[in-house]
């Protein structure tokens, strides 16, 4: 990693500057708390949009932090960015070495430092956090007791996560809400993986057709890009589930070397009552325990209908924020 003149930003304990290496970009992501597949170097070229990789050293040049900033234009752009449910603050593993009250110090004044940075630069901030981003008092006291000052809105957002740690199929499948266990067991649906991203896509414009909805070029070009992207580059797997050879339900998980993420679900409306979604699910989880991953993440419990069907399960509710400065009082 180097330090580039193009934003020469500093301040006494810390000084800010671009990434340009990916290596070193994603083993920052790869080995920290808050690092997820969201913030790595393909699924952020993936998603289309300008985007800059900041990382913030000491005076010895150590990386103690970074931050993938999304870009509009000239400001932040605002969270939440399509299918991407976190892009925030990413403490550098070293920090875990330091002494407890020492690290909670520590990635306090680091958050001020990246705040104050981040407005200089963009004259905004709004980011997406990650569940293990603990400290929120940087945000809570910005401008503190100032008047007419921008404040930082903060909103409550959920997640819901399976620990596969001691995963045993058998003790998962009775802990699921009994009307999915039914469905798994009276499904005669044959689960596989798949490259075909273009059978994805029939069958995800169908999902939406179904809801009297259409999904827009835009959208449709992006979960392309992302779908494409992480097959070719080893961080996604499409399941399919047909029933009679004909593909009822598809899915797309993407994955770091902790978390599966369940991103995005396709159900052929003609299979609706065929339990090949749930099968589909199931299986995933299964698979994804035997990887050795430690947890499989529902990606958002945030609407009633959808929230529901994830936590029918039995992942746990896992909170976030996001944070968005406030342009006036």
């Amino acid at each position: 990693m180097s330090v580039i003149d193009s934003h020469p930003v500093k301040q006494e304990a810390y000084q800010l500057s671009v990434c340009t290496g990916w290596q070193d970009w994603d083993a920052l992501v790869a080995n920290s708390m808050q690092g997820h597949v969201f913030s790595s170097s393909h699924f952020l070229k993936a998603l289309g949009l300008p985007f800059t990789c900041y990382q913030v050293l000491t005076p010895t040049g150590v990386c103690v932090a970074g931050i993938a900033v999304i870009e509009d234009g000239q400001v932040m752009r605002r969270v939440p960015i399509s299918f991407t449910p976190h892009q925030g603050i990413l403490f550098a593993n070293n920090l875990n070495q330091l002494q407890t009250q020492k690290k909670i110090t520590a990635q306090l004044r680091i958050t001020e430092f990246l705040i104050k940075q981040l407005i200089l630069i963009y004259q905004s901030c709004s980011m997406s956090l990650s569940p293990f981003f603990q400290d929120l008092r940087p945000f809570l006291w910005h401008n503190y007791g100032l008047i007419d000052q921008p404040k930082f809105n903060i909103v409550n957002r959920y997640t819901s996560r399976l620990n596969l740690n001691h995963f045993n199929f058998q003790d998962y499948l009775c802990s699921i809400r009994s009307v999915r266990r039914q469905e798994y067991k009276k499904s005669m649906a044959v689960v596989n993986s798949s490259n075909d991203v273009d059978q994805f896509l029939s069958i995800y414009k169908k999902t939406f057709q179904r809801q009297g909805l259409e999904v827009n070029t835009q959208d449709i070009g992006l979960v392309e890009r992302i779908a494409q992207s992480s097959l070719e580059n080893k961080y996604g797997r499409l399941m399919s589930a047909k029933v009679n050879d004909q593909p009822a339900s598809m899915a797309l998980f993407i994955f770091d070397m902790n978390c599966a993420y369940y991103l995005f679900g396709a159900n052929d409306p003609e299979f609706r009552n065929s339990g090949a979604s749930t099968r589909l699910m199931i299986e995933s989880v299964q698979y994804f325990a035997s990887q050795a991953l430690t947890s499989f993440d529902f990606v958002g419990v945030n609407s009633p209908s959808r929230g529901d069907y994830k936590l029918s399960f039995n992942p746990d509710l896992l909170p976030y924020q996001e944070v968005h400065l406030q342009s006036g009082k």
